[in-house]
């Protein structure tokens, strides 16, 4: 039984190619990467809050906007934690108790955990794959180069 290697030629304008299209793909790779690492910082935020707000009745400010740049006054009411309402997706909310918002917050974040970490290991990839045409691509650019001075 003999193991034959498989070698295929590539031009250099194949490999190229290949690195623009790894580049483009990391590029939208980010760009959902951002959008799920701010999904996940705003569920943190909503799961961190909810869980330390006291069931006491309570006054205090709460954020406008998501700039944080206008407070408005806000009075909590004594049964508040009877009565959150959750976001369950495509506009709909939910009317639970804020043990069950907590718990249902915190499977989300699970979920989005698990997709960044599949997403930065597709991204991990990528990435190597890109830096090693870029290393072939200067390869082959050296030994041209190498090649052109010592036939003038």
């Amino acid at each position: 039984m003999s193991t034959e290697k498989q070698e295929r030629v590539v031009t250099l304008e194949e490999l190229i190619s290949r690195a623009s299209e790894l580049r483009e793909q990391l590029n939208s790779l980010n760009t959902i990467l951002n959008m799920y690492l701010n999904q996940y910082r705003e569920l943190q935020l909503s799961f961190e809050t909810l869980r330390g707000l006291p069931e006491a009745s309570s006054e205090g400010f709460t954020v406008l906007d998501r700039l944080s740049l206008v407070y408005i006054p806000v009075k909590i009411s004594e049964k508040w934690a009877d009565s959150v309402l959750v976001n369950i997706g495509l506009g709909y909310y939910m009317r639970t108790t804020r043990d069950k918002a907590v718990e249902l917050l915190s499977r989300r974040v699970r979920e989005i955990e698990q997709v960044l970490r599949e997403l930065q290991a597709r991204q991990r990839a990528l990435l190597d794959e890109y830096l090693a045409l870029e290393r072939l691509i200067s390869q082959v650019i050296e030994t041209y180069r190498a090649k052109a001075t010592r036939t003038t």
